[in-house]
């Protein structure tokens, strides 16, 4: 049941919607897609000017306020030996093509706001911020801090939290609240971040290819260049005939024939709702050149295909609670007669980077390919069911459905936390695809939701032995 504190603390929020929309339209209107590095904008100027908009916002209302170099900041609340925390990121994912709204406009339609980040996940950062503006006007004492994360580079490797790590103590639980409802997340697949790149030959007909925007998405696009020149006579009667087929379009100058494949993009937690382009390309040139296609074309088609359980690259695997290993490649580039793609791997208990990369570099090199790991985090889980047992009170008494513990494909700020956080709570739809929204009365549920979250988690519990 709701105390008094936890009644005054959402009437508190409530006078501060109008507000809070405001500068979340505001903070959506920033380019926060990691850029460039430059002196002291780590993660490019985008990155630090969305940091620097919340950090003032937090001085303003008198918070504690910490900025560790612009890999990350974050605002505090309380007195205590321990901390609680929430943990948002700032940065988003490319935009890509395809949108009806401009992608940083925040531009509102019959109560929904578009824009990139809507959802994925600059919503719990303006939540956190305001509960802790709210519960510091309203003279709350907790039990140990409240802190609230705000990081800068959780799309594309979380050094973000490395720097964190190496000069702060770890929380004594916290969530993230990037999740897809009000379960408690407590288990995450590992993730791996892969290159491959083979050989061109001098005389292929392919004569580019480009596609894709990120690692950890299904590309929606992929553009290849085909020189009919260089073709014998039954590959140009199979190119035609290819060119009759569906979900491309393509453009002729002289000999040269730029062919577009049209996929469906998807997060690559979820490549099961996407379709790959770059499947879609590989599939179009083998049937073409056949004999003659290029080596990395050729292990695609053959062993990555439309399945994203991949079974025929000797890695796949699941687990009960976990479910299957997935794969997907996100980029694809020829350059100097070089073809490069850039994939992403989840993987269940089942397995680990270990076992994946040793296994990956035989087959490579099978192939004549050569395989790079960039990256490697195995999965995690929490178990403090003492911190549990609160959220499924949160949840109650904001009535909402009893949170069950469950294990998701996607990669949040949890995997480095040493199972202590869990994802919980999100809001918003269309992450990582065009036109990536959020319902308004969502948005206000939600900051409700993540302030009264923390006021509890803030409270007297027995946390869980380290």
């Amino acid at each position: 049941m709701i105390d008094t504190m936890g009644k005054a603390l959402r009437e508190k929020m409530a006078g501060y919607q109008e507000e809070m929309l405001f500068h979340f339209k505001e903070l959506l209107k920033i380019d926060s897609v990691r850029g460039e590095r430059q002196n002291g904008a780590p993660f490019g100027p985008g990155n630090r000017k969305a940091l620097d908009y919340v950090l003032d916002l937090s001085r303003s209302f008198g918070l504690e306020t910490v900025n560790l170099d612009y890999f990350i900041g974050y605002s505090e609340y309380g007195q205590g030996e321990d901390y609680i925390c929430s943990v948002s990121h700032l940065d988003v994912v490319p935009p890509g093509d395809g949108w009806k709204h401009p992608p940083f406009g925040a531009e509102v339609e019959d109560g929904v706001l578009y824009a990139r980040g809507a959802g994925d996940d600059k919503p719990g950062v303006i939540a956190g911020l305001y509960a802790l503006r709210c519960m510091k006007e309203l003279g709350y004492r907790p039990e140990r801090r409240i802190r609230v994360i705000y990081g800068c580079a959780e799309e594309t490797g979380m050094e973000d939290l490395d720097h964190y790590l190496r000069s702060q103590p770890l929380p004594v639980f916290g969530f993230t609240p990037d999740s897809d409802g009000y379960d408690i997340v407590n288990a995450e697949k590992g993730r791996m971040e892969f290159s491959l790149a083979g050989s061109v030959a001098e005389d292929d007909p392919v004569i580019g290819v480009s596609g894709g925007l990120a690692s950890n998405m299904v590309p929606a696009s992929v553009s290849a260049i085909f020189d009919t020149a260089r073709m014998t006579a039954p590959e140009r009667e199979r190119f035609e005939r290819e060119l009759a087929g569906p979900d491309l379009e393509w453009a002729a100058q002289k000999e040269q024939v730029t062919v577009t494949f049209r996929g469906i993009s998807a997060h690559a937690a979820m490549p099961e709702t996407g379709r790959s382009a770059i499947s879609m390309y590989a599939r179009f040139a083998c049937r073409v050149l056949a004999d003659r296609v290029d080596p990395l074309t050729r292990f695609i088609h053959e062993n990555v295909g439309f399945d994203w359980t991949v079974p025929h690259l000797g890695i796949a695997c699941r687990n009960e609670h976990m479910g299957s290993l997935t794969l997907s490649l996100g980029l694809i580039e020829l350059q100097d007669h070089r073809l490069r793609t850039v994939g992403d791997i989840r993987y269940p208990a089942a397995t680990d980077a270990h076992r994946l990369q040793d296994r990956l570099q035989e087959k490579a090199a099978a192939a004549d390919l050569e395989f790079c790991v960039l990256s490697a985090m195995d999965g995690h889980c929490c178990t403090n069911e003492e911190a549990f047992s609160v959220l499924r009170e949160v949840c109650r008494d904001k009535g909402k459905p009893e949170p069950r513990c469950r294990a998701i494909a996607g990669g949040t700020y949890a995997k480095k936390f040493q199972g202590r956080l869990v994802a919980f709570g999100g809001c918003g739809d269309g992450v990582h695809a065009p036109d990536e929204f959020v319902a308004i009365s969502d948005f206000f549920d939600h900051t409700d939701m993540v302030s009264y979250a923390l006021y509890r988690l803030g409270g007297k519990w027995k946390e869980a032995a380290q």
